[in-house]
This record gives C-alpha cells, sequence and structure tokens, in this order.
C-alpha cells in the first residue's frame, strides 16, 4: 500500500489507517505537506513508514533473549522447571510484542499529528 500526506484530508486519512494489531504494510509514503523542505519531508515519510511496518519482534525477542537468559541463570532445574520457564519467556515475549506495538502506535500518531498545519 502507498500513501500520499499532502494535505489535512490525507493526515485524517493516515491516522485511521494506525491501528494497535492491524496495520497495514506500507510500501511507500510520500510528504507533500506545505512549509516542510525536502529533507523534512523525506525525514518524516521514513519515520511514518517505518512506524507503520513497526511489528514489536524487536522487543519481543529482547524480551525474550532476557527471560531465557534469566531463567537459565537464576531458575532451578528439573523438567517442571524448564516448562514453566518456558511459558514464562514465552509469555515474556508476547507482552512485550503488545507493549512494542502500542508504542510504536503512540509515536506514529505523534508523528502524524506533528504534521498537521497551525490553525
Amino acid at each position: 500500500m502507498n500513501i500520499e500526506i499532502a494535505d489535512r484530508a490525507d493526515l485524517d486519512r493516515a491516522e485511521a489507517l494506525v491501528s494497535w494489531l492491524q496495520r497495514p504494510h506500507l510500501d511507500r509514503v510520500t510528504v507533500m505537506m506545505p512549509g516542510l523542505d525536502d529533507t523534512e519531508r523525506d525525514r518524516a515519510a521514513r519515520a511514518i513508514r517505518r512506524l507503520f511496518n513497526d511489528c514489536g519482534c524487536t522487543w519481543a525477542a529482547v524480551a525474550f533473549v532476557a527471560a531465557g537468559a534469566a531463567a537459565v541463570l537464576i531458575g532451578p532445574s528439573g523438567s517442571r522447571a524448564v516448562a514453566v520457564a518456558a511459558a514464562g519467556c514465552l509469555l515474556t515475549a508476547v507482552t512485550a510484542k503488545l507493549l512494542g506495538l502500542a508504542w510504536s502506535r503512540w509515536r506514529l500518531l505523534a508523528r502524524l499529528r506533528s504534521l498537521h498545519p497551525a490553525s
């Protein structure tokens, strides 16, 4: 999907696409808002595309590795302890992914709202 942001109506349409779990994947973003130079337009377009396409996987991976390391370093041994540690690592990763999606959604909305012309 490609989007072009050139006026307030385009910003409103882009904001309507911002969801927590079902954001569309964007192949290209073009920002043509008046009052921005080419560098600011390019920077805004890259940031908006990156935030739209963020899936939270980085947060999940970091949390999974940290939880796994903590389970190995401080956890008890035994098959039941391994099962509990694995479930804990999975729960930690899912929670981190959801928090990452929430954080990128908030940042995306803030970025889009920063482009609104002053009225």
